[in-house]
């Protein structure tokens, strides 16, 4: 084998490897059935709960992930997204897949994969994370990755996410504080996610996915969406 062949072997075995490493969780994910995360079951098409929960328990998650998809369909319209979802049932088990106490969606080239921690396992948590679902596959990973601004996907999945810190008569964020997080400043604290949640107000709900589609066409954000985001004083 010549140095040359040899050099590209072993740059293409390192890509593999780190790109494998960094896509750990998401492989988890897609491996959930088999192997180490053998202590999950499949309680509904595409959806895993850990073990530790019982029957009734198992039931009410189900009841609740479906409340939280219908209140994405009835603010956006129907979704076709279908990623997983892996139920854990602490801290721990959370972790094992990347996500913190309350839970994440991991958006890859391998698909979709949302992670429901045990402070996420309710109606507002499971909504927003099927909306960045939603996102995701509707305008595929690399535009995903490039074309749709931190501030610009949290702000719309807190469109059906109702806690409290983040419903507008809550926020009482100055307009320097708001227009901050457009310039890739969004440290995803509570102050963060509150001026996205301000950001998309302007937004038609029932455009989304239309808008959606412009982007995958070669719009910016912007235009796609025609935001009028200037703030009033």
């Amino acid at each position: 084998m010549s140095k040359l062949s040899l050099l590209l072997l072993c740059s293409l075995s390192a890509v593999v490897i780190v790109g494998g490493f960094c896509q750990r969780h998401a492989l988890a994910c897609e491996l959930i059935e088999y192997a180490k995360h053998a202590e999950y079951s499949e309680i509904s098409p595409n959806v895993f709960a850990s073990h530790a929960f019982n029957r009734d328990q198992k039931n009410t998650l189900l009841a609740m992930i479906e409340l939280g998809k219908s209140r994405v369909n009835q603010t956006f319209g129907n979704m076709i997204a279908n990623p997983k979802v892996i139920i854990a049932a602490n801290d721990i088990e959370a972790a094992e897949f990347g996500a913190n106490a309350f839970g994440k969606a991991l958006l890859t080239p391998l698909g979709q994969c949302i992670i429901l921690g045990p402070k996420g396992q309710n109606i507002d948590v499971v909504a927003h994370e099927y909306t960045h679902a939603e996102v995701h596959h509707r305008v595929g990973w690399l535009n995903h990755l490039l074309n749709v601004p931190i501030w610009f996907n949290e702000g719309v999945a807190l469109l059906v996410d109702f806690r409290e810190p983040y419903l507008l008569d809550n926020i009482t964020l100055s307009a320097e504080q708001i227009d901050a997080v457009k310039s890739d400043k969004f440290d995803f604290s509570i102050a963060s996610y509150q001026a996205a949640r301000v950001l998309v107000e302007p937004l038609d709900r029932a455009t989304l996915y239309d808008n959606l589609e412009k982007l995958t066409q070669g719009q910016n954000i912007n235009s796609a969406f025609a935001l009028h985001l200037t703030l009033k004083e």
